[in-house]
């Protein structure tokens, strides 16, 4: 198999480049202007980030960056790859250009078709890598107290980024993936807006509001608290902005988080409050201070704190921290009520199931399924095994669902005898 006919079976193979690939895309290759080096480039990240690297991911690259547009960067990348897999070097000259009648040669694929001229490609509808906040390795009164960082409430939605034009809006996850219209409301005043503004992009959440005032991922988890209250099934989607990534025809990744800020603040100003919600943003000490006790008295997940002077980093940043969440947890000493099974040699179960101990009845509490040492996973096994259903344990969660049970549960430790 030659290089040319190697391409086309993989490129076909592939069917979308995912969203880590498309962050260390912009981080490491963009940033480093090694997208610009040719195969040099391609050649330049293997060599700083490609010890071990595994084959699927030199093909993600060799696609993520066909798409992009810089078909040499991903050809140094298919012949990464052709080595890999054939432990021979390609034998095609680099740079030859498939001919009419169709002789071997390398073919290179044209960059992807930009669906917002206007828009660069780092911008464009499912090519956005959202920026991520990781866990805050500082007290939640670092931020409060720091001018570096502003403050925003967690909102108990899923990631959608906006990017609304003249002719169409799009929605994309944080996934990159292309997502449908929230609501024909909103579309239609995201829509009007840009029309009388020009086009726009935003960051932010989409959630669900029941008729008790509480926020829900998804559509019918709302309902069914509306229906448990006896009110009507239907349940109202919100859009919260958080910022802006292109306002004004300038591109803003590249500004400020105040900036960022700003421009989101200001596009909310248009939009419909029955709709759209502007996340608030604490800046100063007093109101930083208020926004983190309104957040546990309300029993909120907690709070994101963003450096206000950072550029827009894709992904989660774990060495310069400029984006963080500090959380309110829930802890709870629950009764084990099952391992289950798992096909992984060497650990005893997958999961526990547990309950909780309520007028002397045991309620289902759902599951837990990490925080597990292997020595602690040894000895919760052999202590059921012994005692079934008198086992305890503590697990710490980030509050229940809207059936009472655990919300992102983790194993803590073994609550022993007193």
């Amino acid at each position: 198999m030659n290089i040319s006919e190697y391409i086309e079976s993989k490129r076909h193979a592939i069917k979308k480049v995912s969203s880590d690939i498309r962050e260390r895309w912009n981080n490491r290759l963009v940033k480093n202007s090694w997208h610009l080096q040719g195969s040099d480039g391609a050649a330049q990240y293997l060599a700083n980030y490609g010890n071990n690297i595994g084959i699927a991911k030199v093909l993600a690259f060799a696609i993520c960056a066909e798409s992009e547009g810089y078909p040499e960067v991903a050809m140094g990348f298919w012949e990464k790859a052709f080595e890999i897999e054939t432990g021979a070097a390609p034998t095609v000259p680099k740079k030859t250009k498939p001919t009419v009648t169709g002789t071997v040669s390398t073919v290179i694929a044209e960059a992807a078709p930009k669906l917002v001229e206007e828009l660069p490609s780092h911008l464009q509808p499912g090519r956005i890598v959202t920026m991520q906040a990781v866990d805050a390795p500082l007290d939640r009164e670092y931020y409060i107290n720091s001018p570096d960082y502003w403050g925003q409430p967690k909102r108990d939605g899923n990631r959608l980024v906006v990017v609304a034009t003249k002719d169409k809006v799009y929605y994309q996850s944080r996934s990159t993936n292309i997502k449908a219209q929230p609501a024909i409301e909103i579309n239609n005043l995201l829509l009007e807006l840009a029309n009388q503004i020009g086009t726009f992009v935003l960051d932010g959440e989409l959630y669900f509001l029941s008729s008790t005032g509480s926020e829900h991922r998804t559509a019918p988890q709302a309902a069914m608290v509306n229906e448990i209250n006896g009110q009507p099934v239907v349940a109202k989607p919100i859009y919260a902005i958080f910022k802006a990534l292109w306002f004004s025809g300038k591109d803003l990744t590249t500004a400020s988080e105040a900036e960022r800020i700003e421009a989101g603040e200001e596009i909310g100003k248009h939009l419909d409050k029955q709709y759209f919600e502007v996340v608030p943003t604490a800046k100063t000490q007093p109101e930083k201070t208020s926004l983190a006790a309104e957040q546990e008295s309300e029993g909120r997940e907690g709070e994101i704190w963003v450096s206000n002077s950072c550029q827009y980093v894709g992904g989660k940043d774990t060495r310069a921290y400029v984006m963080v969440r500090t959380k309110y947890n829930l802890e709870l000493d629950l009764f084990i009520t099952e391992c289950t099974k798992t096909t992984v040699a060497g650990r005893p179960f997958s999961a526990l199931n547990v309950a909780q101990e309520v007028k002397s009845k045991l309620v289902p509490m759902g599951s837990v399924g990490t925080g597990f040492s292997q020595h602690d996973m040894e000895e919760i096994a052999r202590r059921h095994l012994a005692n079934p259903g008198s086992v305890k344990i503590t697990v710490r969660c980030q509050g229940l669902t809207e059936r009472g049970k655990l919300w992102h549960a983790r194993f803590i430790g073994i609550c022993e005898d007193k």
